[in-house]
């Protein structure tokens, strides 16, 4: 996993709420009514909780019915869990900055 992948996965886990809700799911498979039950906070906020741990991959979401049934995905927390662990290329250096001129009271300054 590289570095910005697995910054933006521990971006995810900064929220004490979805850290909840990861804990929640990983008893097993909850719709959103279960979650609303352990979590302080409105349904449009857990929509958009789940929406990212989604998007994140830290979560998968299946339709029954009416129902959408939220599941941990075990593996992709692990992997990110285990990112920092990883050995990896250093990141490739930063082009050199161009100098920055300022011109106070008619004097130039580098």
């Amino acid at each position: 996993m590289d570095r910005q992948k697995a910054a933006a996965g521990f971006a995810l886990l900064a929220d004490p709420n979805r850290l909840e809700i990861l804990r929640l799911l990983s008893q097993g498979e909850k719709n959103a009514t279960e979650l609303l039950k352990g979590l302080p906070v409105s349904q449009p906020t857990l929509s958009h909780h789940m929406r990212l741990l989604c998007q994140g991959g830290l979560v998968t979401q299946q339709r029954q019915g009416q129902r959408v049934l939220y599941t941990l995905c075990r593996a992709a927390l692990r992997e990110l869990l285990s990112a920092p662990l990883e050995e990896q290329p250093p990141p490739s250096p930063a082009a050199p900055a161009e100098p920055v001129i300022i011109i106070r009271s008619g004097h130039r300054t580098r």
